[in-house]
């Protein structure tokens, strides 16, 4: 679905044959000048348009040759009838003749009835509408998901509209915007539409908010029905490049592969126990560091080459072999220092805690003067990420020792250049002095900081304590914080967050490509998706080194504009990245461009 106006034309101009051609008319208009037309979820509807033209003979009928033409999201024009797609919303129908120019105002009401779930009664609106709304919270359903003042962006799958029966066993779901307004009825506790439908609904409502309201009532006492609060759901214009997330399923021990917007199972890139892995901004190439035999006393550096020729990953440098001992990478970007994606550099915190150069395709070690320059003197540097456009680098820089885990971290950016064939990096400073204050709590340690694709901003996460408790991750409040990238005041992404409790919050990464309404970023949380990842109902196999259930890969907003005017938190509650297993410990997203598209 696009968002952006295209006007397509249908019928070219031709000449009209009162014998001075069109270049007599004084005037052009539509008829009607403006209509609205009802159209149906899963059906079209059709609008008849007549064009005019003022000549020196008086007024004729030119809609046969005058080129009339529509916005192809709401449809087709031919010959003065219009087809409308099941899209609401406003738009133009445009005429064009003799070099004048007419239009009519069109506004599309979409609406429709959708009977879906496992026992639902083909009457069940007939119920409804019988019943009369009752007053009593205990029986009211209660929406779990989407969470209420969450944004989306436009081509984000159907999402699994979820919700709290109230004692209900059936259900009537109400999905209206200034443009729309659709029905569902099921049986279950849990809906979701198909992509048409879900598509017809989000593209009307885009740029506008989606509310959401359930009502239960009991098939055995239909009388009475209960409804739920309502939740508003923004649609963004924005549409994310097609795109690859690539994170660690860490209960499982792989690294996945998902494409954004499909829905299909992800898909299994390495196994092994392949962990805090980073990728190229090519997707071409990734980072990684595993334990080797089981034993953990140190971790070792491979990196992965993707084949366009055979579509497979090959492990290039295999950790095993226990070449590299170290464990995060980051990779220059495409460009810089090289002019194509044949020749590559990644940066390797070692063991040790120290940064180092690698030839990612050979595992052979680059000259650089990196050792001079990093860490800061009395700190280790770890968690590096290379700015799309080469020129910084952003780490953690930690107390001395740290390679894996970090204490009493701050953010530090240094700068890169490559000329006459030498790796050049500049002095580091410190970017985020940690302690910070956030809701009146010290945060002490802040790490995983990443640039934003147009290098303006670096997102990272703050936590009260040491990273990674064993006995609860969320003791420690990891939440994440914006900065500029020329320094400033570290802004809370509240909302993003979830509020000011601790959900366990890590790992962020930015979405590829330019977007004109929001910056959009995945990360990983402990916070509920629903009823169907819970404390309660979590697998077994996600709960340990603290975790309480299994941590699923989020998508969360912020609001350039907000950005511009300074707001206190231009964030916004995030979405589910739909098609992850809710049975794995979903962390470490890496979004970037799948390799098969470069």
């Amino acid at each position: 679905m696009r968002s952006s106006v295209l006007l397509v034309a249908i019928l070219g101009c031709a000449h009209h044959g009162d014998g001075g051609g069109d270049a007599g008319y004084s005037g052009l208009a539509i008829q009607p000048p403006s209509a609205t037309v009802q159209v149906a979820l899963d059906s079209t509807a059709s609008q008849a348009y007549t064009v005019t033209a003022t000549t020196a003979a008086g007024t004729v009928d030119v809609t046969a040759s005058c080129a009339l033409s529509v916005d192809p999201n709401f449809g087709t024009i031919a010959t003065g009838q219009m087809t409308i797609l099941p899209h609401g919303g406003t738009t133009q129908v445009t005429a064009s003749c003799g070099g004048q120019m007419a239009a009519s105002d069109l506004t599309v009401n979409l609406d429709g009835t959708v009977v879906t779930g496992s026992n639902t009664p083909p009457n069940a609106g007939t119920i409804f509408s019988g019943a009369t709304l009752g007053n009593d919270p205990s029986l009211s359903p209660a929406i779990q998901y989407p969470i209420d003042q969450s944004v989306a962006p436009l081509n984000l799958p159907p999402m699994e509209i979820q919700w709290a029966t109230g004692s209900n066993d059936l259900f009537h779901i109400a999905l209206t915007s200034t443009n729309a307004s659709v029905d569902v009825y099921t049986s279950d506790p849990q809906t979701t539409l198909t992509a048409d439908e879900w598509n017809a609904i989000v593209g009307t409502a885009v740029g506008q908010s989606l509310t959401i309201t359930v009502e239960g009532l009991v098939q055995a006492a239909p009388t009475t029905k209960y409804a739920s609060a309502p939740v508003s759901l923004g649609l963004s214009h924005d549409t994310i490049d097609t795109s690859a997330i690539y994170y660690w399923a860490s209960s499982q021990g792989d690294i996945m592969s998902q494409t954004f917007g499909q829905t299909t199972a992800p898909t299994v890139v390495k196994d092994n126990c392949t962990a805090c892995h980073s990728l190229s901004r090519a997707g071409s190439r990734i980072g990684y560091s595993r334990c080797v035999a089981n034993n953990c006393g140190a971790e070792y550096v491979g990196f992965m080459h993707y084949d366009a020729g055979s579509g497979a990953w090959n492990e290039v440098v295999d950790a095993d072999n226990e070449a590299i001992a170290g464990t995060y990478t980051t990779f220059a970007p495409v460009g810089n220092p090289f002019p194509d994606d044949s020749h590559a550099i990644a940066l390797v915190t070692s063991g040790t805690g120290t940064l180092s150069l690698y030839d990612p395709d050979t595992g052979s070690a680059v000259p650089s003067n990196i050792a001079s320059v990093a860490p800061i003197a009395g700190h280790s540097a770890l968690m590096p990420d290379w700015s799309a456009d080469g020129g910084h680098v952003v780490f953690a820089s930690a107390d001395a020792g740290d390679s894996v885990d970090v204490t009493n971290s701050s953010i530090a950016s240094m700068s890169y250049t490559y000329s006459s064939g030498s790796h050049v990096f500049g002095t580091p400073s410190v970017l985020v002095p940690q302690p910070i204050t956030i809701n009146a709590q010290s945060y002490t340690n802040l790490f995983f900081p990443s640039f934003s694709p147009d290098g303006q901003w670096v997102i990272f996460d703050a936590a009260r304590a040491a990273w990674r408790n064993f006995t609860s991750e969320r003791t420690a409040g990891q939440r994440l914080v914006l900065v500029p990238t020329a320094g400033g005041t570290p802004i809370d992404l509240t909302a993003l967050n979830g509020g000011t409790g601790d959900l366990d919050t890590t790992w962020p990464h930015w979405a590829p490509g330019n977007t004109n309404d929001y910056y959009w970023i995945v990360f990983s949380s402990e916070r509920d998706y629903g009823h169907e990842v819970t404390t309660a109902n979590t697998n077994p196999t996600c709960v340990a080194n603290g975790v309480q259930q299994c941590k699923q890969l989020w998508i969360g907003a912020i609001s350039k504009q907000s950005l511009a005017n300074g707001t206190l938190d231009p964030s916004f509650e995030p979405v589910w990245l739909p098609g992850q297993a809710t049975t794995a410990d979903n962390i470490s997203p890496y979004w970037t461009l799948p390799p098969e598209l470069q």
